[in-house]
């Protein structure tokens, strides 16, 4: 009998997997239209009349961009990391964050992250693997020329079977080989390195689909156990080198077994043309911080019935760039709802939070904090707000709506509708609603797993095949920057959050 009860819960897990990844139609879209992209963006010239203060907004949003150039000394070697969780513009960002809420009337504190050893997935949450300093050389054996590469590194998780668990280790190679492909083992005798890119947007690539659910893990679980087997196969394999679809951009984020370097679409696509003329140095040095130190960002308003919390949340982080869409944006659109709150004396039913969640980038790390340290705290709504309000009219993306619950789904869709999103901002961009049982791969994830019978969760994320999504260049001043801020789509995805906002904790009242 409890063999029989054991595998009817197993099957209604099953069952309930398939749902949530199985309720629309595309769940991992490839992009169908190969023309290609140019990098350049139109503008709208004619700002909608939305809810919000977008020029609030942008103020905010510009603050938080602009950390990269202002918190760095790079001419002394410092590397700018922009507001990567940990590092001291993400600190910088937490004060920008905290002052602002402080002036808006808010109660407001910056809550330490800590590890939380008796929960697994939260006890590390102030480890990370720290990049100390790097260098990528490329020669070009014809006519010996050097150039050192703008690239990003990602830490290797993983370093020669010599070297300890740490991570607490270097890598520094020079004249390496060029190629596209693992050679046989008989004919591994000499070090190299191997080049890959995107040179369409057809390429499929997690940056280039919309991928929800426990496909987009199984995705990267099968890149980590090739890139491992690979290591440990191929003595003489010293790492990557991974050219971005932009000439004046490349990728970021993520780890890999052996050291990767992105680079740009321009220096990537010259040595894969022509790679028998080129040899690669590099060095990476790298070390594991235990004791990272990262806030999460609160500013309350109480409500009529204190019972019961709404979070209105959002990240702050980014990696190595000005991360404007990914997502100083949302967090400005976050802190313009409080703002409307407080210029227009709103008393919401609930009490409110709204929060700036730090480490998003490295796997929700202050949403996971934060739901581990507030049990007794009757979380109703989480409002969840990732890349938004950036500008590309090709390739066509889409505005998510994502929720945890099917019934909760139509009803913030009846809402959403409202807005008239797709036609005044210009037809560039579509709209899809869609129920993940999981959330999205976002904050609203955590609350989602953690509390899914307890808590409504919704998502509002710009997703598909954006090309600037993680993108970095030429000094910081292109990819995801401050200059693809569109303040007519801004406008309208704002009132869009204030209505799902207003229906949830205010409107309740004014019946």
């Amino acid at each position: 009998m409890i063999f029989n009860l054991i595998r009817k819960v197993l099957a209604l897990c099953v069952i309930l997997l398939f749902i949530s990844t199985s309720i629309l139609p595309g769940f991992c879209e490839e992009i169908k239209n190969t023309k290609s992209y140019s990098g350049e963006q139109s503008n709208i010239s004619i700002l909608d009349n939305g809810v919000l203060d977008v020029n609030y907004i942008y103020n905010i949003t510009n603050a938080l961009s602009n950390i990269v150039f202002t918190e760095y000394d790079e001419e002394h070697g410092e590397i700018a990391k922009g507001r990567e969780f940990g590092s001291k513009g993400e600190h910088k960002a937490a004060e920008i964050l905290a002052e602002n809420m402080s002036a808006l009337g808010l109660f407001t504190q910056k809550e330490k992250i800590e590890n939380i050893p008796s929960l697994h997935m939260c006890s590390k949450l102030t480890y990370k693997t720290e990049i100390l300093d790097y260098k990528l050389i490329i020669t070009n054996k014809t006519n010996g020329h050097s150039e050192i590469v703008d690239c990003s590194p990602m830490p290797s998780l993983n370093g020669p079977l010599t070297k300890p668990s740490e991570l607490d280790y270097n890598f520094s190679y020079t004249g390496l080989k060029v190629r596209r492909n693992h050679p046989s083992l008989l004919e591994d005798k000499e070090d190299y390195i191997l080049i890959s890119g995107l040179d369409s947007p057809k390429f499929v690539d997690p940056n280039y689909v919309t991928c929800q659910g426990y496909k987009f893990y199984i995705k990267y679980l099968k890149t980590e156990i090739k890139s491992k087997i690979d290591f440990f196969l191929h003595p003489h394999f010293k790492g990557y080198l991974y050219y971005d679809l932009g000439n004046d951009t490349h990728d970021q984020g993520g780890n890999k077994c052996a050291p990767q370097f992105l680079i740009n679409g321009s220096v990537g696509r010259r040595i894969n043309n022509s790679i028998e003329d080129y040899t690669v140095d590099f060095y990476l040095n790298q070390q594991l911080n235990k004791s990272v130190i990262s806030y999460n960002v609160i500013g309350q308003l109480n409500g009529t019935d204190p019972s019961k919390t709404v979070l209105v949340d959002c990240l702050y982080d980014c990696l190595w760039d000005q991360g404007t869409a990914d997502s100083a944006i949302g967090m400005g659109i976050v802190m313009g709802i409080a703002k409307y709150f407080t210029d227009n004396n709103i008393v919401p039913k609930y009490n409110m939070k709204f929060i700036g969640f730090c480490g998003e980038e490295y796997g929700m790390r202050g949403a996971l904090y934060y739901e581990a340290t507030h049990k007794n705290e009757n979380i109703i709504y989480v409002i969840d707000l990732n890349q938004l309000g950036f500008k590309q009219d090709y390739p066509r993306l889409k505005l998510e709506i994502v929720t945890n619950k099917i019934k909760f789904t139509d009803e913030i869709w009846n809402i959403v509708k409202r807005t008239d999103y797709v036609n005044r901002t210009g037809n560039v961009t579509d709209i899809k609603p869609f129920t993940q049982l999981m959330g999205h791969i976002s904050d609203d994830r955590v609350f989602a797993i953690k509390r899914p019978f307890s808590c409504k969760t919704v998502c509002f994320l710009k997703g598909g095949p954006w090309v600037l999504h993680h993108r970095d260049g030429l000094n910081h001043t292109e990819g995801d920057v401050l200059k693809y801020f569109d303040w007519n789509d801004v406008s309208v995805t704002g009132e869009m959050i204030w209505n799902v906002t207003k229906y949830l904790t205010v409107e309740s009242i004014l019946q």
